[in-house]
């Protein structure tokens, strides 16, 4: 991702390695924990519709919880914020891991973990820019990402090694741990800040007054950077149609590969970037033409390629996702820190959503036109003409403005 000595300093800055340690090692036992409940929930029910209905309450907590509980991060100081919430997440994971509880019970604790998540993850985005000198804040950002998709990707690969082996609730009980491991590390390596915007705060101006979603949708330069990462919809297609692709090339034995591209290729993509391009201001300025990049191989699909055409493609397209990192850090830096943690509950949310609903759309499409190629092209060319325009955007409103300010 970035130089030995980057990541050193990285690693060096004691806020940042807390919070990037504690980050890393939740989000691999948040992996073993969603595989131990839905093989709990299999295993007494013997239902593939409840166990799929448990691993999609992975997904829709947050949906509600990102823009109802963003603003705590912003209330109140962020370590603590962040500091309570893993305790929380620890104890109801914790009781999730008793064996005997009632599968019902199990769910709705789940769903709680992941509502607590909304505001931790909001607290411990808008700490970064803080929390880093500006020289290191992209840098800072791309590592936490990469490692999050590493850790994501090596959590599912063990899971189910380690979930069969120790057990359910043993990996459980690992998941609470490393919450345990969060709440600590925070506390005793971020410093305590006063909150951004205290409940009673005085308004300093109109913009203060406006709010953090009309902030988002009025802002030029925030508004096509929430639109580029919201192109994140139709980059997904490709996994949502990834078993009948991998039928219709006759190698259903593909469709794992086909699931674990788009994460590794980003990693690989975001590591190129920054290797290459050194200067933020000059990131940013590829985040359009990479965006359209992203998208721009599904169109190919129209072909019919093979299926090593079909990973060529699908590793090109991936690698140009790591736009998405400098696109986060720019879009964080241009935030006032008042309004961070409502933007970023606002953002994930519209995000997940995107996701989510891109993925849905092309497997109705699919189905109706009967060709998964030619609605990975389809997909493609509407996500290259949203891109370009949103490329427009971006660099119409970065010619209006000072690329470095930050709205006060």
């Amino acid at each position: 991702m970035t130089s030995g000595g980057t990541i050193r300093a990285l690693v060096g800055n004691r806020e940042f390695r807390g919070m990037w340690i504690g980050s890393t090692a939740s989000t691999f036992g948040d992996q073993l924990a969603a595989v131990a409940l839905s093989l709990l929930v299999y295993e007494r029910t013997g239902s593939p519709a409840w166990t799929a209905l448990t691993w999609s309450l992975t997904l829709l907590p947050s949906l509600v919880s990102g823009p109802l509980l963003g603003w705590i991060a912003d209330r109140f100081p962020r370590r603590t914020v962040m500091v309570c919430c893993a305790w929380l997440q620890a104890a109801l994971i914790g009781l999730m891991a008793v064996p005997g509880v009632p599968l019902w019970l199990m769910i709705v604790l789940l769903v709680l973990v992941l509502m607590v998540a909304s505001p931790f993850l909001a607290a411990q985005e808008a700490s970064l820019p803080a929390v880093l000198p500006d020289k290191r804040y992209d840098d800072g950002v791309a590592l936490f990402g990469t490692s999050t998709d590493v850790a994501q990707m090596a959590g599912l690969a063990a899971a189910g090694f380690l979930v069969t082996g120790l057990g359910a609730h043993v990996a459980l009980a690992i998941d609470a741990v490393t919450f345990v491991l969060v709440a600590v590390l925070v506390q005793v390596s971020v410093r305590h800040r006063p909150a951004a915007a205290p409940r009673g705060a005085e308004l300093r101006d109109a913009e203060d007054r406006k709010g953090a979603f009309t902030l988002l949708v009025t802002e030029p330069r925030l508004r096509s950077l929430m639109g580029m990462r919201l192109l994140a919809g139709i980059a997904m297609v490709p996994e949502g149609l990834a078993v009948p692709l991998a039928a219709s090339l006759d190698a259903v034995w593909a469709v794992g590969l086909i699931l674990a591209i788009e994460p590794a290729a980003n990693v690989l993509g975001v590591a190129v970037l920054f290797r290459l391009v050194r200067d933020p201001a000059k990131r940013e300025r590829l985040i359009g033409p990479l965006a359209v990049l992203s998208l721009a191989p599904l169109v190919m699909f129209a072909l019919d390629p093979n299926l090593t055409w079909t990973i060529a493609l699908l590793v090109i397209a991936g690698m140009a996702g790591a736009y998405h990192t400098p696109a986060r850090s720019a879009w964080m830096r241009i935030l006032p820190d008042a309004y961070r943690g409502r933007a970023y509950g606002i953002a994930r949310t519209a995000l997940r959503s995107s996701q989510g609903g891109g993925m849905a759309l092309a497997g109705v499409v699919a189905h109706a036109i009967g060709s998964v190629t030619a609605t990975l092209a389809g997909a493609g060319a509407i996500g290259v003409l949203l891109a370009g325009h949103a490329t427009v955007a971006w660099n119409r409103a970065r010619a209006r403005t000072d690329p470095n300010a930050v709205i006060t």
